[in-house]
C-alpha cells in the first residue's frame, strides 16, 4: 500500500470498495506537488476498482484503475493554473481541467490534456 507524509489511505482508495492500489511513484510525485504549493491537496478520486462507475462506462479501464491518477479539488483559476504548472514540471502525461477539480496523471505514451 502506497503512503505519504500528506495523503491519507483514506483519500486513496476507491470510493465504491475500499480497495487501494496506488503506485508509490506516482504518489511520491503528488507529494512533491503538495510540498511545493505550500498548502494542503485535497483528492476527490484515486484509486478506482474495475467495477466503479466511472470506470464502467469506458471501453478499457483508465489511469485511476492503474495507479497512476489523482483528482485534486481547487476553488479558483489561480489553484488550478498552479496544480496544471506544478503538474506538466513534475512529468504528468495526462491532464484533465475541470471546474472544480483538476486531474493529474502519469501514463505511458502520448501525453494529452481535455476538459470535462
Amino acid at each position: 500500500m502506497a503512503s505519504s507524509k500528506n495523503f491519507s489511505s483514506d483519500e486513496l482508495k476507491c470510493s465504491c470498495c475500499g480497495d487501494e492500489h496506488i503506485q508509490q511513484w506516482a504518489l511520491d510525485k503528488l507529494q512533491v506537488i503538495r510540498e511545493e504549493v505550500g498548502r494542503p491537496l485535497t483528492i476527490t478520486s484515486a484509486f478506482r476498482c474495475e467495477n466503479h462507475p466511472a470506470e464502467k462506462r469506458k471501453v478499457k479501464p483508465g489511469t485511476h484503475n492503474r495507479g497512476l491518477a489523482f483528482d485534486i479539488a481547487v476553488s479558483n483559476g489561480a489553484e488550478r493554473h498552479e496544480l496544471i504548472g506544478k503538474g506538466l514540471l513534475h512529468g504528468a502525461t495526462g491532464i484533465g481541467i475541470a471546474k472544480t477539480f483538476v486531474h493529474l496523471d502519469w501514463r505511458e505514451g502520448v501525453a494529452v490534456s481535455w476538459v470535462y
